[in-house]
């Protein structure tokens, strides 16, 4: 299958409208806070704007202050309180408010937004917190360039036709091949070090955990009968199509550092 050079050239020209969000994380605490911040609110209002067709604006905004409520508790709290019952309680208290304002039946979404938005708080907040955002992004986005050049160049059989009929079982597996790469390219361009084999499972893990979140978010597109979250970025769809993949990573990732799992601890800067 041939490239599409009109679309590449849109989803290139689309990330200059990241840069709002990708700079102040680079600058670390608290600037990053205003990046991971508007990222939040850019996706909760996507989400509760499809989720709350047919209700009112108020219950809208009722529903995305709920939701951003999320983003909240981990600022406001001790950030060694992310897997407290007290701290899980409230965010499935909020989630569930919204999704009671919204009236759609997608619970299950609006649980994962919440936990997405409630570790993406939480990595902002964490010292070694940036370090992690960056290396998802490198991850993800790796895995999203690599399928698409393998799906579009290789083709092949159909990964999930039914949620999204465009991608292909050799642009799955081009994507973690070139999450691999671009991880290892990292790990030694800024430490001289090579990929581990249990950070290689890890970086696997998360390219695998982002594709699902990208057919997900897919298959409650399908079910809504929409195409694009939104409109504002020129060749990516809305917000929820560009961060389907951190809502299946982010725990993951918040929890790697939670738990003070020795993976990433000495590649952290000083």
């Amino acid at each position: 299958m041939a490239l599409d050079r009109s679309d590449l050239w849109a989803r290139l020209l689309g990330f200059l409208f990241f840069l709002p969000i990708l700079i102040p994380v680079l600058t670390g605490y608290p600037h990053i806070l205003i990046g991971t911040g508007f990222a939040a609110i850019w996706v909760v209002y996507e989400a509760c704007t499809l989720l709350g067709r047919g209700v009112s604006a108020l219950r809208r905004i009722l529903a995305i202050c709920l939701m951003m409520g999320v983003f909240l508790l981990p600022i406001l709290s001790a950030i060694n309180m992310i897997f407290s019952p007290l701290t899980i309680a409230i965010m499935a208290g909020l989630s569930v408010g919204a999704y009671g304002l919204l009236g759609r039946g997608e619970a299950v979404f609006m649980l994962l937004l919440a936990a997405t938005i409630y570790c993406l708080s939480y990595l902002s907040v964490r010292p070694d917190g940036a370090f992690m955002l960056i290396s998802l992004a490198i991850i993800i986005s790796a895995s999203d360039i690599g399928a698409y050049f393998s799906g579009r160049m290789i083709g092949g059989p159909k990964l999930a036709p039914a949620f999204s009929p465009s991608k292909t079982w050799a642009g799955s597996i081009g994507g973690i091949l070139f999450a691999l790469i671009a991880a290892e390219a990292a790990l030694y361009g800024f430490w001289q070090m090579h990929l581990s084999a249990a950070l290689g499972v890890l970086v696997a893990g998360l390219a695998i955990l982002s594709q699902i979140g990208d057919l997900y978010e897919s298959a409650m597109k399908r079910r809504l009968g929409i195409k694009d979250s939104g409109q504002l970025v020129p060749g990516h769809g809305g917000a929820l199509d560009r961060f389907d993949g951190y809502m299946t990573t982010l725990p993951v990732a918040a929890w790697v550092l939670a738990s003070d799992i020795a993976l990433l601890g000495n590649l952290q800067p000083q």
